[in-house]
């Protein structure tokens, strides 16, 4: 991971981390954060490929709640435990060093209360790859949606960030492993621009509609973040 020895602030200094210079936090992921369900203090919470840490110490610092932080990737996580350091989270944060295709290896069935996914965006079949960041390589989107049916108790959470075009390839996924969506909601670059990212949100056994919520905006017409963006990067922790 290049350039992976600076240090950033979050959320006022709350949040440190070291983070590689091809894989910045972006301001999605914060939007993300703000809509995940079914996470509380006394939650066990799966975060797959966690990469350097940032939505695993984020859930932990805003709930009080556990993590697992799972992550294969040599480099990603060296960084992850450093982070865990650094922000003094080891009593909540537990890196597990483990491919998400071979999860029955490290937990039981149903043990989790929520999970986590920020899987690359981009299917396989596009034919790029960047170390897994943004384009798929061996694992895909399907295996983050079976990996979290596996961990998850009936009744709990999968919280999933995903780009819009692959939408009804992660319904099907659910269907297939019994994680109806019931949570929807879409980030809009502007109010003028299409769709681009969902939020969902599936609870595992427990079929019921499908939520839409309200549109979430991250940039203004005339320049700048919205409001709603701009409180959550100053005051979601």
């Amino acid at each position: 991971m290049k350039g992976s020895g600076k240090e950033f602030q979050f959320f006022r200094g709350k949040l440190r981390l070291i983070q590689p210079e091809e894989h910045r936090v972006s301001v999605d992921l914060v939007v993300f954060l703000s809509h995940v369900k079914g996470i509380k203090k006394s939650s066990k919470v799966a975060d797959l490929g966690a990469g350097f840490g940032f939505l695993s110490f984020s859930v932990a610092k805003k709930f009080g709640c556990r993590v697992l932080a799972i992550e294969r990737n040599e480099e990603a996580f060296n960084l992850l435990k450093e982070n865990i350091r650094l922000n003094s989270l080891d009593e909540l944060v537990t890196p597990v060093k483990l491919d998400i295709r071979k999860v029955e290896e490290g937990f039981r069935r149903g043990e989790f209360d929520a999970v986590l996914a920020n899987p690359p965006f981009y299917p396989r079949e596009y034919g790029v790859e960047d170390g897994g960041f943004h384009f798929e390589g061996d694992t895909g989107l399907r295996d983050f949606i079976s990996a979290s049916s596996y961990l998850l108790r009936d009744g709990g959470y999968l919280n999933l960030l995903l780009p819009a075009f692959r939408l009804y390839e992660a319904f099907l996924y659910m269907k297939e492993f019994n994680l109806p969506p019931r949570f929807m909601s879409v980030i809009y670059p502007t109010v003028k621009k299409e769709g681009k990212l969902c939020i969902l949100s599936s609870v595992r056994n427990v079929p019921g509609p499908l939520r839409v919520e309200k549109p979430i905006l991250i940039n203004r017409e005339e320049g700048g973040y919205t409001q709603e963006v701009e409180s959550l990067l100053e005051g979601f922790l």
